[in-house]
């Protein structure tokens, strides 16, 4: 817990990096498929998604209304 912290700003930064080289990062339709690194990435993110869940960190406040990981991500999922 003594760094948990620290560790969260980094894990947030690094996603937000991640998010910022993906939305700028145009990708050609009809090489999509040939790229073999993209093999695993669902698996990676569901791996990373899973990993929130068993370690309850999805019970965590993540936004300024007090909303927990878990309704945020339950919120864009419902209708």
């Amino acid at each position: 817990m003594e760094h948990l912290g620290s560790d969260i700003k980094n894990i947030k930064k690094s996603l937000s990096k991640m998010e910022k080289y993906i939305l700028r990062k145009g990708i050609d339709s009809s090489k999509v498929n040939n790229i073999k690194d993209f093999k695993d990435l669902g698996k990676t993110v569901w791996e990373f998604i899973t990993a929130l869940y068993t370690s309850q960190w999805n019970n965590l406040i993540v936004d300024g209304t007090n909303r927990s990981f878990r309704n945020n991500v339950k919120s864009k999922f419902s209708p």
